[in-house]
């Protein structure tokens, strides 16, 4: 560890045992339980925020957060005295959850419905709300739809076009169309009086729900041991309905550096794609989240027909397609290509997946 990091870590109350090295950080096994400490780049409204959003949880009964610890002077910020500033948050032994095995996922939905349930009515300051609400989901479709329309005259008239130019013209049209249809829908649909509704209520969503940031907690022994089996794995079967509602006490909720506040239906979307892209867009896996996130919060009509949308519209499309036209078009990786081609090839089983929830709209 760096001198300048040592230099701010003195300004913490705790005794240090032993240091581990993370992903851009270091872990801490301290006298008051394992901390992880980084250096801390982002402005201090958004820290406030975040605090703001972990002590209400806290507050409301659920404990498994990355809360911050204070500095001796009661700040979530610590600085050396070069002004680089650091951040220790409250850490857990565990593992994130596997996408492929569906108790872990069933009962990854059920916590994040718990949350929901709870990141309500948050009392923010009048700055705090200013800085951190969502973006309007019409504007952005809007925005994309015309982005994806821009990128493609630019590869239609290329001379010479490369195989993932070849590739993206031949998906484009399907998925500029359900882009297309998506935007046409949503300006009929219920979402901007949700989306009102949820400001009005200072509903807040975690913003970056995925299994990296989902830890099923287990002793520090198991997390260490590289034998270690995920739960339900060797029985593969799911939690019951008391196991799933009752908590999630062995579940870990971490990195809320993008909580904004807004429709809480986004948080379910990004997992429920995130899993389906991962199991080729398995319906008994999408079904399962939904229902194990429906049995602790109802999702209403309105909800699950935007939830609708936000899988119909082609994110992981639009994603690709900024990515080549921001990057250097003169030369394409193969695994932009191979993304590319991937969700060319599950885009049939989407669709599947998408009719199933249609039909119950």
């Amino acid at each position: 560890m760096e001198d300048r990091s040592q230099e701010a870590l003195k300004r913490y109350r705790l005794k240090i045992y032993n240091i581990y090295r993370a992903r851009g950080a270091f872990l801490l096994e301290t006298d008051c339980g394992l901390k992880l400490y980084k250096c801390f780049e982002g402005s201090r409204n958004r820290a406030l925020f975040e605090n703001k959003v972990k002590e209400h949880l806290l507050l409301h009964g659920y404990n498994n957060t990355d809360l911050f610890v204070k500095t001796l002077e009661d700040d979530v910020i610590s600085e050396d005295s070069a002004g680089c500033q650091y951040i220790m948050k409250d850490w857990f032994w565990g593992e994130e959850c596997n996408l492929k095995e569906l108790s872990q996922i069933e009962s990854a939905s059920s916590n994040l419905a718990r949350l929901h349930c709870i990141l309500k009515d948050v009392e923010f300051t009048q700055e705090q709300l200013e800085h951190n609400i969502s973006p309007n989901l019409m504007e952005t479709f809007d925005k994309r739809n015309r982005e994806l329309k821009r990128v493609k005259a630019y590869i239609r008239d290329k001379r010479q076009k490369n195989e993932f130019e070849l590739a993206y013209l031949n998906y484009y049209d399907v998925f500029y169309e359900q882009g297309q249809l998506a935007a046409g829908r949503l300006a009929k649909s219920a979402y901007a009086d949700l989306i009102e509704d949820a400001i009005q209520q200072r509903n807040v969503c975690h913003g970056n729900y995925t299994y990296h940031n989902i830890i099923m907690l287990k002793s520090k022994t198991d997390a260490m041991s590289k034998a270690y089996v995920p739960p339900g794995w060797i029985n593969k079967q799911p939690l019951s309905v008391a196991e799933i509602g009752s908590g999630g006490s062995n579940i870990a909720t971490t990195n809320f550096e993008k909580s904004y506040i807004g429709l809480q239906i986004f948080d379910l979307y990004q997992f429920v794609r995130k899993v389906m892209e991962k199991n080729d867009w398995d319906i008994l896996y999408g079904s399962n989240i939904i229902e194990a996130y429906d049995r602790v919060k109802t999702i209403s009509k309105e909800e699950l027909n935007v939830l609708y949308l936000l899988l119909l519209y082609p994110e992981k499309f639009w994603k690709i397609t900024n990515f080549y036209y921001n990057g250097k078009k003169s030369w394409v990786s193969g695994r932009n290509t191979q993304k590319l081609n991937i969700i060319g090839e599950q885009n049939s089983k989407k669709e599947m997946f998408l009719h199933k929830l249609e039909s119950i709209l």
